[in-house]
């Protein structure tokens, strides 16, 4: 379906991580970008809306899009995502995996960076999008996770050793499509028989890694469940750290000063816990998660003290955590001491900063018009982003009443 080129929405309040921006405004949409927003309202008959749709939105509040800068579109979210992976073809994957898009939209999270796919699905599903041949958000694509032999994520990632080794992985996953790097610092949750938050690619290796990302001007991220990886991590350039739990002060004082991005991943930390095996979730990785849930909460606590720079991502994908499930990611990060506003700004100007999208995650004249409205209110809790009634994607209207 082709967007219409110009589109006004009517009468809605405006909000994004500045605040309340107008308390009812006409917001005018041109050939997929804001082309202004009126608090006095533009006049019924006025020559620029001509030809314009136009939509009611009277008690409705506009909103950016939401961004979720840790998601892993081939996995489907059920209690052994790994499993289900593993007894799908790959017919099966890419089909699901495209109709997961659509939800994701929906959900009202137009933006998404995805850190490990298999076989570069999350590239081709990413390239379709992109020609407009299937709907789904703007991507960023890793292709293939990067990881030592035998490190963690080695069933879905590529393993690489020594600088020069991960050096060739990343050229190869470029060569591939890949926009964004992830490379492995830690042992993770979801591998067997291995330590979460050991340290696995040492600081050489992930120095070559961000090197050569850097140069292709690609962005540089690591898995990370240790403060030693973490550090390691840091030291060697990454643009962010992922996951973070056992993060210490120093090391967050280390990522304040190199500009360092945490992406803490809340929510599935929280859904592991909670659910437990009863809820189907394998027990290696429910025992690892509660030896290290709170060590998380705790780093994100000092980072909002040490006022590190934050981005949202839920590792949707992962056990019972579905990438459209950005609002709940944000409610954690409110429960754990976040202003309602900057919890937005994580998932939208922080997150459009950290992707290198800089006309994105405002409602402002020429920015992009990924815009979602809701009924609540999200300056009083990141809870009324939840179930958008309207979805706007590159200008066009994916999901109205």
């Amino acid at each position: 379906m082709a967007a219409p080129s110009r589109l006004i929405l009517r009468g809605a309040r405006v909000v994004d991580a500045r605040g309340e921006q107008a308390a009812q405004a006409d917001v005018l949409i041109s050939d997929g970008r804001i082309e202004a927003v009126e608090p006095a309202g533009i006049p019924a008959g006025a020559e620029r809306l001509a030809g314009a749709e136009e939509r009611d939105l009277a008690g409705l509040t506009i909103v950016p899009g939401l961004m979720n800068a840790h998601a892993h579109i081939t996995l489907d979210a059920s209690a052994d995502p790994t499993a289900t992976l593993a007894a799908e073809t790959r017919s099966e994957t890419v089909i699901r995996s495209a109709r997961r898009l659509e939800e994701v939209v929906r959900a009202g999270v137009t933006t998404t960076r995805d850190l490990g796919g298999f076989d570069h699905i999350d590239i081709e599903l990413r390239e379709m999008v992109e020609r407009g041949e299937i709907m789904g958000p703007r991507m960023l694509t890793a292709g293939r996770l990067i990881t030592m032999t035998g490190g963690h994520g080695h069933w879905i990632g590529r393993e690489a050793d020594g600088p020069d080794g991960v050096r060739s992985a990343v050229r190869d996953e470029i060569k591939a499509g890949a926009t964004t790097i992830k490379m492995m610092a830690t042992g993770g949750m979801m591998t067997p028989n291995q330590r979460a938050g050991a340290p696995q690619l040492t600081r050489e290796e992930l120095a070559a890694g961000v090197e050569e990302a850097h140069k292709a001007d690609r962005i540089a991220t690591v898995h990370s469940e240790g403060d030693e990886g973490s550090r390691n991590a840091v030291l060697a350039g990454v643009d962010s750290v992922d996951h973070g739990h056992a993060l210490s002060a120093d090391t967050l004082d280390l990522m304040l000063e190199r500009g360092t991005v945490l992406v803490p991943t809340v929510l599935t930390d929280r859904v592991i816990v909670e659910g437990g095996t009863e809820a189907g979730i394998l027990d290696f990785v429910v025992e690892k998660c509660r030896g290290l849930a709170d060590t998380l909460i705790r780093a994100v606590e000092i980072a909002l003290e040490k006022q590190v720079p934050i981005a949202a991502g839920n590792d949707g994908g992962a056990p019972l955590v579905h990438i459209g499930d950005m609002a709940q990611e944000l409610e954690l990060l409110e429960e754990i001491g976040m202003h309602p506003r900057d919890a937005l700004a994580t998932a939208t100007t922080n997150t459009a900063a950290l992707f290198r999208m800089p006309d994105l995650g405002l409602v402002e004249p020429g920015y992009g018009a990924d815009l979602i409205a809701v009924r609540g209110d999200p300056l009083a809790g990141a809870v009324a982003l939840r179930d958008p009634e309207l979805v706007i994607l590159r200008g066009e209207v994916v999901k109205a009443p």
